[in-house]
């Protein structure tokens, strides 16, 4: 009867809380857990938040119940009858203003790392008195006391960790994320037979109904149901493109293998689902349908047969010089009213030229003989045999001597330079539905140099067409492989660059909001396939169009283990990358022919560089965010 009494008095008390708008002191955790919510932004997975407010008028601080209010201006302006619109509302209470009325901030729970970290907006410009205060208020009303700890997300943030180092602790996004377990990498949901793969030999016996936990990032991405890998991804490397491309659940878990509640399930058919925050898994009895996708129908013209100039190129060209080179004369016109530059010494070689090749070289028949042959094409073994003929057959052809010399004279007219990025430039890639990042390749031609000669590059880009991994991809698409055709996008190489990385323009991590996700490192350190360990920046950034609140405000994810703790972008370079990115944006929303509800949910994914001499802002490619 005691126990009973004691168990009822516990779940009356937390229904009380739960009811409740706000505390004024957090004694216990059972109470955060009653108040807690999700954050706005899952730039971290597996995290609860509360809201957090201190009112210099009444002197109180105030901690929110998520289930009541989402936003801070609602608990104000409902709860504390603060009658000022939500601009007024931020203007005042996000600013270094001494006439500020309130203190906000959000109490996050990382139960990876068993911390309380205090979050306050990037945009927040309090200063190091009203940090002080704001912390003190809350420490004292709470039971984790000196627990808690400050996030250093904005350069702001940086400015007042270094002011107040001794008086408060704060922690740095980097030591964060390193210390996660989790992380969402496409968000859907599946059946599968589950497996756990422990070495690459294992990979290559995979099936399409499989739904497989592995142990590092492969190059390629295995036709299956389903992904838990124990690397973390960036939002941009090619896992997560080609995850978001076919619409299946990836996740990763950095200790699955070491987790033996999930060994249960190998070799069982599961419903497998990825959200935000975690992941679920659960025994099904039967496997449910396939998701089927929507076959993409490309175009082709093989009637263009000059080498095309830049300023020549428009939205229509993508059907004889391919989508990469189209979008890239695209970002040629806008850059001339921007503060932002393309490679120069750039020109397309049209499909003409690869048709003309595969025809003088006589790999059209073995290309064909392949499509006919259903036997070939359902044994994989035999299939990469057979693709591997087609890229002999390519590269041991002889080119026409009259396009390597248009070539040749074309290139020396630019006596600046001496090394050329040759670029594949499909009709089956950088398109909406269908990326292709990663499937196709990029040579260099030095004209110094005769081993990296303009003939052996030309074959080497147009094999590559028909590698293993591309036909395959293309196949999971529903793509007729007669209609593929590789043209060549031409520019100047970068020897040497400052600055790499990669943009989405739009918040990935906070739905139909403001804000541009960046991943950039310092040198050529790749930021979609880097070493093991190397952690780049990743920072939400907003243009000057974004509004007074959110301008120069840069939110920060981690930071780059290769620049000692620094963002390897000054505040300046950020604020015009952000700029650039929504001249973009406007215009390819603008001129799209796809129809998105919203400007936020349009993104486009921009590869971008900085000279290594000048720091000049230099914009290499743009293609759709397929999401």
């Amino acid at each position: 009867m005691k126990y009973l009494y004691s168990l009822y008095f516990l779940l009356l008390i937390g229904c009380q809380t739960h009811s409740q708008k706000c505390l004024n002191e957090l004694s216990s955790k059972e109470s955060f857990s009653l108040f807690a919510g999700s954050p706005l932004s899952s730039k971290y997975g597996n995290v609860s938040s509360i809201k957090v407010v201190y009112d210099s008028k009444s002197q109180k601080i105030f901690f929110v119940n998520s289930q009541f209010y989402k936003y801070h201006y609602e608990f104000c302006n409902q709860y504390l009858w603060d009658d000022i619109t939500l601009e007024e509302f931020n203007i005042e209470n996000y600013s270094n203003l001494a006439t500020r009325r309130y203190l906000l901030g959000n109490i996050n729970y990382y139960p990876a790392l068993s911390k309380y970290v205090l979050e306050i907006s990037p945009s927040d410009l309090m200063d190091s008195k009203q940090m002080e205060l704001f912390y003190n208020e809350i420490t004292s009303h709470c039971y984790f006391e000196k627990q808690l700890t400050v996030l250093v997300n904005s350069p702001h943030t940086e400015k007042l960790n270094h002011e107040l180092n001794s008086k408060i602790s704060f922690i740095l996004p980097s030591e964060i994320y390193k210390n996660l377990t989790f992380q969402a990498i496409s968000c859907s949901e599946t059946s599968g037979v589950l497996k756990f793969i422990n070495c690459d030999e294992d990979l290559k016996k995979v099936k399409a109904e499989d739904i497989i936990v592995i142990t590092k990032t492969p190059l390629f991405l295995p036709f299956v149901r389903g992904i838990i890998v124990t690397e973390f991804q960036t939002p941009l490397s090619h896992l997560s493109i080609l995850g978001q491309n076919r619409k299946i659940p990836i996740c990763a878990s950095k200790n699955i293998f070491k987790n033996p509640f999930f060994k249960q399930f190998e070799n069982e058919i599961i419903h497998f689902s990825v959200d935000l925050d975690t992941f679920y898994i659960e025994k099904m009895l039967k496997l449910a349908p396939k998701n089927n996708l929507k076959p993409i129908q490309l175009q082709k013209n093989l009637t263009v047969t000059k080498l095309v100039e830049i300023h020549e190129i428009d939205k229509n060209a993508s059907s004889f010089i391919g989508n990469k080179a189209t979008n890239f004369g695209i970002l040629a016109k806008l850059s001339k009213n921007s503060n932002f530059k393309v490679p120069e010494a750039g020109f397309a070689i049209p499909f003409y030229y690869y048709n003309q090749h595969i025809i003088q070289s006589k790999t059209i028949g073995l290309i064909e003989q392949l499509l006919k042959d259903s036997t070939i094409l359902n044994n994989p073994d035999s299939l990469q045999n057979a693709l591997k003929l087609i890229r002999n057959s390519i590269i041991e052809g002889k080119v026409d001597p009259y396009l390597l010399n248009l070539i040749d004279q074309k290139l020396k007219k630019t006596p600046l330079y001496k090394t050329f990025r040759f670029r594949s430039s499909t009709n089956a890639e950088d398109a909406n539905g269908f990326s292709g990042a990663g499937l196709y390749d990029s040579k260099t031609v030095d004209l110094d140099n005769p081993e990296k000669s303009i003939e052996n590059a030309l074959k080497k880009v147009w094999a590559s067409l028909w590698s293993f991994e591309a036909f395959m991809e293309r196949s999971y698409f529903g793509i007729n492989q007669e209609d593929v055709y590789m043209g060549i996008l031409v520019h100047r190489s970068f020897p040497n660059e400052a600055v790499n990385g990669v943009a989405i323009t739009k918040n990935i991590y906070r739905k139909n909001y403001l804000g541009f996700v960046v991943n950039a490192q310092k040198g050529d350190e790749s930021v979609v396939q880097p070493k093991p360990g190397i952690i780049c920046d990743q920072f939400i950034c907003f243009p000057d169009n974004a509004g007074e609140f959110y301008s120069k405000s840069t939110d920060i994810i981690t930071y780059s283990n290769l620049n000692q703790g620094k963002l390897v972008m000054s505040s300046t370079e950020i604020q015009n990358l952000a700029n650039q990115l929504e001249i973009i944006k406007s215009y390819f929303y603008t001129n799209s022919k796809i129809i998105f509800k919203r400007y936020y949910d349009f993104g486009l994914d921009i590869e971008f560089k900085l000279d290594e001499n000048t720091r000049e802002l230099y914009i290499k490619q743009v293609r759709f965010y397929n999401n």
